[in-house]
């Protein structure tokens, strides 16, 4: 039987999610002196997809205080390295050639344990975080207080406080609730992920280098690779969803009903020569997440007493690594104007909220920009661009650096120019231009970014890796297709 409990402590904000933006926010609330609670459904450390890092979270990471902690944890990533299916292409883009200070060196983690890090610091700074608390329903119709209401190891809780932030992630708590969440249908793909031990660290990865291999066009995705510890490799699958369908009812009619998403991303990792050499003799090490809903926005994402941020809000393809960056620092932004709201009134808090979020808005669609004309098969192809090619015009010398800036996660200081630079790659003449003056270069096949094995892993301290975590349950099944 249930007890239904009113909490008679009240909170300035309440935070439903304790993933890197609903932790991110209460610490930098905390710091304003806020009262804040943080409702997490899970028990951390759990998996979670989204393990690459880009340079722009470091110095987030020195405000909130976990960078020497993330140091001993996890390998750095100096660089991202494109190929193509068959292997006879690659770029390899290397963050120290726009970035001068240690930040170029930024980090692949395992989320169970970096996620875990991120919510015990929140608890640290004074945060109430209460795990394994389900939300099941929230009131914002008062002018004076919102409640969340939900279960928590049998017992029936409702929250009161002065402001709501949905930082639920993927689950999308506000928006599904509200019918305010519409999926991108041209980003409509399904993602995959385990962890191997045992795998080759060759092709870049022993070096660090976050590893993009683009599928066959039928195909419609990629394999992302990376290495999240010293002798543990995460391979992740994106494909169309269009192409899952294909492939499962061929798979079910070979007698795999029940094991067909193992069998489609086992069957993939062997029929692409990249993935099959460096993990021909490797094993898998934690069950597989299987994440459908892939990509998906809300119209409305924030009012006078609530906001969705990050993934809450607008998720895209996973292809640049940004989701992490995108939630954290629009976290900081909307902490600072959520201040104002609290100190000077709802007039002025909103009208700074809607100058926050038109930044926010503005890096998610140059993202998405991105995204899309990676994926256009007239596009251009960062396995066929060279990264440090010469150029004898000084603009084409500048369109490589705004690469450079946009894979490292400069999204949110000049997103209207890196979206007239992205308007200009749309253009058949000008991206030919573009194009022919960095394909076949001598250095198109370059496979690192001057970086070596202990340099990327040798302060990673092994004793601080927890094995639980990493073995973590699967956290979403694939919808029924």
């Amino acid at each position: 039987m249930q007890t239904k409990i009113e909490s008679m402590e009240a909170f300035d904000f309440i935070i439903i999610g304790g993933g890197p933006t609903g932790s991110s926010s209460a610490i930098y609330l905390r710091r304003k002196g806020y009262k804040v609670i943080v409702l997490e459904r899970e028990k951390f450390p759990r998996q979670h997809v989204g393990e690459s890092l880009l340079p722009f979270c470091y110095p987030l990471f020195q405000e909130l205080g976990i960078l020497e902690d993330l140091k001993k944890r996890f390998p750095r990533k100096p660089g991202a390295r494109f190929s193509n299916h068959d292997g006879t292409k690659s770029s390899t883009w290397c963050f120290k050639n726009i970035i001068a200070d240690e930040s170029y060196l930024s980090f692949h983690v395992v989320r169970a344990d970096f996620d875990k890090l991120l919510l015990d610091k929140a608890a640290s700074e004074g945060a109430k975080v209460v795990e394994e608390f389900k939300v099941e329903k929230v009131n914002l119709e008062s002018d004076d207080f919102v409640e969340a209401t939900g279960s928590h190891h049998g017992d029936t809780i409702t929250y009161r406080g002065k402001f709501l932030i949905d930082a639920s992630g993927q689950d999308t708590f506000l928006a599904r609730r509200l019918g305010d969440k519409t999926q991108i249908k041209e980003l409509d793909r399904i993602a995959f992920l385990t962890h191997w031990k045992g795998a080759k660290y060759t092709q870049g990865i022993d070096v660090g280098l976050l590893q993009i291999c683009i599928l066959p066009p039928e195909k419609s995705g990629w394999f992302g690779i990376q290495p999240v510890a010293k002798d543990r490799v995460s391979v992740g699958l994106i494909i169309s969803r269009k192409y899952l369908k294909e492939q499962k009812e061929k798979l079910r009619k070979a007698g795999h009903e029940n094991d067909w998403q193992m069998q489609l991303y086992l069957q993939e990792v062997r029929n692409t020569p990249l993935t099959a050499e460096i993990l021909a003799e490797a094993e898998i090490a934690q069950p597989l997440i299987a994440v459908s809903d892939f990509s998906y926005y809300a119209n409305k994402t924030f009012g006078h007493n609530f906001a969705m941020l990050g993934d809450s809000g607008k998720f895209l393809d996973a292809m640049f690594a940004s989701g992490v960056y995108l939630g954290m620092n629009s976290s900081k932004m909307f902490a600072e104007a959520l201040d104002v709201l609290m100190r000077e009134g709802k007039e002025a808090g909103m009208k700074v909220m809607t100058e926050k979020k038109k930044h926010i808005d503005g890096a998610y669609d140059l993202v998405e920009k991105f995204i899309n004309i990676y994926y256009d098969p007239a596009g251009f192809n960062l396995a066929e661009m060279s990264s440090t090619s010469e150029s004898g015009y000084k603009g084409f010398e500048t369109a490589f650096s705004l690469v450079h800036y946009l894979l490292a996660g400069d999204f949110f200081n000049n997103y209207e120019k890196y979206s007239g630079f992205l308007d200009m790659l749309k253009n058949p003449k000008q991206f030919a231009r573009w194009r022919n003056l960095v394909v076949e270069r001598p250095n198109l096949h370059e496979k690192t970014c001057g970086t070596n094995f202990d340099e990327i892993f040798g302060a990673i301290d092994d004793n601080l890796i927890e094995e639980t975590s990493i073995n973590g349950r699967k956290r979403k099944q694939l919808r029924a297709e």
